[in-house]
């Protein structure tokens, strides 16, 4: 039985695909921040520093999101 059986498929993939949008976000967000604060002092450039960090850390986030998803669909 699938925690996601409530849902038809249209639902299914709205949620997955706002979730994939929404972790992307935080993670952009979170890279940019944490790495202004760790990378800006070392670079000397804090926009870089936190365009560097948000680019990288929104890496992990979408199969992190797409596993869970797919974890949740199995339960």
């Amino acid at each position: 039985m699938s925690a996601l059986n409530a849902f038809d498929g249209q639902q299914v993939q709205a949620i997955v695909i706002l979730w994939i949008l929404l972790g992307g976000l935080v993670g952009v967000l979170a890279g940019a921040v944490s790495g202004m604060l760790i990378g800006g002092k070392n670079l000397g450039d804090y926009k870089l520093a936190a365009m560097m960090g948000g680019m990288y850390a929104a890496m992990p986030v979408v199969p992190g999101v797409v596993l869970g998803t797919i974890i949740l669909v199995l339960i």
